[in-house]
């Protein structure tokens, strides 16, 4: 297993940071529910197919959209994996979207 740093924006002043074990073939979404177990249960995330068809799990990943479900967790340019809401509609909490 190796160490991430992943970088989560919760709200526009306030991102938290963390350190993740990963293993190959872990989706972000595997992340950001090893975060909500291991790490942080306040961490408000949304998913419901897990099979990249419903499109729930939208997120910005290293600053390009993408559905946390599909998307393999490795680190952007800087090193870190950066998770943020989508840019369109009102956040809720954390990476949940109003829909």
């Amino acid at each position: 297993m190796k160490t991430i740093q992943v970088e989560i924006e919760r709200s526009h002043d306030r991102c938290d940071h963390y350190h993740v074990e990963i293993e190959e073939g872990m989706t972000v979404l595997d992340v950001m529910e090893h975060i909500y177990t291991h790490h942080d249960p306040t961490l408000a995330y949304r998913y419901s197919c897990r099979t990249g068809l419903c499109a729930t799990c939208n997120v910005m990943i290293n600053g390009k959209p993408g559905l946390s479900c599909t998307v393999l967790a490795t680190p952007g340019k800087n090193g870190v994996l950066s998770l943020a809401p989508f840019p369109r509609g009102e956040t809720v909490k954390d990476l949940v979207k109003d829909m």
